[in-house]
């Protein structure tokens, strides 16, 4: 995370000096095993030459539905263009096993790809985004078009054309749906919307339906002017607030993957309108390492859904040297701030590539990831659960977990948590009551026969995180929000 948040308040022991360890930005992460995944696609098996581009959601009858691209005969191995159908498969049991393959568009000798999934709650529609370009002519343009279920995607109705319905006079000649699934906007007056990333002519780009998908209008856009900018391959996630977080691949680096130790190779914008505009354009996410690729976005739990606390997560590879080593990071103020490597979770330690989450509770997400050995990301798609005990405590990191908790009435939550690893404890104060208002929040840790440590500010998510080492120790730990404190006694002492 950002170390200013922290420095809006004041973080200090009684002697001016305690130890208070802050996850920087970028770090150097635990040395952590690989999360248990299946395999979902594998190259040169059920009729194509590889798989590419791994979208999922979670239909209303329970099943994990996993789309890809099925590529075919193009120039090279894997090629983007060439005769490639759009695939999925379905998982009944939570992603331990995954049916034979289904084709939900055929290539026809054309390129069908960059699925877009979105449910619609309380249907069995599934509304699939996607994008057709002629292989054999790729002076064809790249055409938007939208595929509907309604039997939670065990059949598919044919692709609809949408160039002119999203006001283009023709097909563009770049332009990408997704390729990560959609949502439908649960909060504020936009609630029920669909809404969905694409991209198109180095313009980062919303597209939004307001009937369940049957129809679709071009919203949000961006076109930096700054040559550093180029928005692409949009994941979308609705912050608690009925905002949308639009997450992006930065293209203008594509040839440099570690410009800035590759600290600007993200993007993000937001939209305060339901994607119809964006109130805050297209900037470096510069607490998120990662080489020029698609990364992916996800809600994870919100208090307003009876979470804990609010968090979202996010997917992509984690070194700027090339594709590999995929983690998933967490933001604990929508997306203000990350976790920097340190604080996330390894998901594969060897090489990877694009990657889609799907929310599965309150406490777990599910992500599918293109995945291989070195220099081959492409070889498979997997598909892992990732954990909120796996990912870490509330604002701590990686390793922690809580081992005590106190509500502040409504207004928030007081966490006590510890790392077997290091031996030390950390605390924070989450936010439940005016989350994204600056309000008084504080969060401590006093180890015996040591100074109290305290983060305390005007802060709009969270207090903390306040660590210090505790093995064998007992600890005094509380915070407060919302008027409201908490004080322990001494205790957890072994």
């Amino acid at each position: 995370m950002k170390i200013t948040r922290i420095a809006r308040g004041l973080l200090a022991g009684l002697l001016g000096c305690a130890a208070v360890a802050v996850p920087a930005a970028v770090g150097t992460a635990t040395a952590q095993a690989d999360v248990a995944s299946t395999l979902v696609f594998t190259k040169n098996t059920e009729g194509h030459d590889c798989y590419r581009i791994p979208t999922i959601v979670k239909a209303n009858d329970g099943a994990l539905l996993a789309f890809a691209e099925g590529r075919n005969d193009g120039a090279g191995f894997c090629n983007d263009l060439g005769a490639i159908d759009l695939v999925m498969k379905r998982s009944t049991d939570g992603g331990k096993t995954w049916s034979a393959l289904q084709t939900v568009i055929k290539a026809n000798g054309d390129t069908k790809g960059n699925p877009a999934p979105i449910v619609i709650p309380g249907s069995n529609r599934v509304v699939l985004l996607s994008t057709m370009q002629c292989y054999t002519n790729p002076d064809c343009g790249r055409v938007p078009r939208v595929s509907l279920s309604e039997d939670n995607g065990k059949t598919w109705g044919a692709p609809r054309v949408l160039t002119t319905e999203l006001g283009f006079a023709a097909a563009p000649g770049w332009l990408a749906t997704g390729p990560s699934h959609g949502i439908v906007l649960t909060r504020g007056a936009h609630k029920g919307r669909l809404v969905a990333g694409m991209s198109y002519s180095n313009i980062g780009a919303l597209v939004y339906s307001d009937d369940n998908g049957s129809t679709w209008h071009l919203g949000a856009t961006d076109k930096p002017t700054a040559s550093t900018m180029n928005p692409q391959e949009i994941s979308v996630t609705e912050l608690a607030d009925g905002r949308v977080y639009a997450a992006a691949r930065n293209q203008a680096n594509d040839g440099d993957k570690c410009l800035l130790d590759g600290t600007h190779n993200r993007a993000y914008a937001i939209s305060s309108d339901g994607g119809a505009t964006f109130s805050t354009k297209f900037s470096f996410a510069t607490d998120l390492v990662a080489p020029t690729v698609e990364g992916s976005t996800a809600r994870m739990s919100a208090t307003d859904t009876g979470g804990k606390y609010d968090r979202i997560v996010f997917a992509a590879p984690s070194t700027c040297d090339r594709r590999k080593e995929l983690r998933v990071h967490s933001s604990f103020d929508e997306g203000a701030n990350w976790t920097g490597t340190a604080g996330s979770l390894l998901v594969w330690g060897q090489d990877a590539a694009y990657s889609d989450m799907v929310q599965l509770s309150q406490s777990s997400v599910g992500v599918l990831f293109e995945a291989g050995p070195e220099s081959h990301a492409n070889d498979t798609i997997r598909y892992a659960t990732v954990t909120e005990a796996a990912l870490g405590a509330p604002a701590c990191g990686g390793g922690y977990s809580v081992i005590d908790q106190q509500p502040l009435g409504t207004a928030g939550t007081a966490y006590l948590s510890y790392n077997a690893a290091n031996g030390k404890n950390c605390v924070s104060t989450m936010k439940s009551a005016s989350a994204g208002t600056a309000t008084q929040t504080s969060a401590f840790l006093e180890v015996q026969g040591s100074a109290r440590a305290t983060d305390s500010g005007a802060f709009s998510y969270f207090a903390g995180p306040v660590s210090a080492a505790a093995a064998d120790k007992c600890v005094k730990w509380g915070g407060s929000a919302g008027g409201v404190a908490y004080e322990s006694g001494f205790e957890h002492c072994s």
